[in-house]
């Protein structure tokens, strides 16, 4: 009975995700995801509570693992004993972050293009704040002192570094060219960091 009612759920998210890629959070409808995985909607309201609990439902999981992947990477850097140490971590970090995007596409594609109305509509600004808070730190570190970086400067390329991967996943691009995007992404923010902070 348990794998059955497993077996529901995941039928019923799966239609969700479908429905929610196709229309977005608000012209998404519980009617139609509820016909298309054969469950009835009093069934989606008792499990979920309404959309927005199914919307949750469908992203949390990937969300949460890519926050953790996040986290896990920029608190590796951090604890980098010099600016050539910390950047190689947060390559493989972008490395990792970028991977598991692909491994939940769909999900990252809700997420970032069509979660206006859920909680989720902010994850990307949370995203960025972390980094933000993090590139604060690397550049008190590791800038000279002749180098002064304004926050303002730094709030802004942290938007921009974290718009490069909505772009990838907005625009549908393939994974291995997505990968080079970054790579070349990744090489030109290393030389940009090098000649603001005075590195080179």
């Amino acid at each position: 009975m348990r794998q059955e009612s497993a077996g529901v759920t995941e039928a019923l998210l799966e239609s969700a995700k479908a429905e929610f890629l196709r229309y977005g959070f608000h012209n998404a409808n519980l009617r139609r995801i509820s016909a298309d995985s054969g469950v009835s909607t009093n069934s989606v309201y008792t499990r979920f509570g309404d959309k927005s609990g199914l919307f949750t439902a469908v992203v949390k999981p990937a969300a949460d693992g890519l926050m953790k992947i996040y986290l896990d990477s920029i608190n590796e850097a951090s604890g980098s004993k010099n600016a050539a140490a910390a950047t190689g971590m947060g390559d493989e970090g972008t490395e990792l972050v970028l991977r598991y995007i692909y491994d939940n596409f769909d999900v990252f594609q809700l997420i970032f293009c069509h979660s206006t109305g859920t909680e989720y509509e902010h994850y990307f600004d949370e995203l960025a704040e972390i980094e933000e808070k993090y590139y604060k730190e690397f550049v008190a570190q590791y800038a000279k002192e002749d180098h002064r970086v304004s926050d303002f400067f730094i709030h802004v390329v942290c938007r921009t570094g974290w718009n490069y991967i909505y772009e990838v996943v907005s625009h549908n691009i393939p994974y291995e060219e997505a990968r080079e995007f970054m790579k070349s992404i990744r090489e030109y923010r290393f030389a940009g960091w090098g000649r603001v902070l005075g590195l080179f």
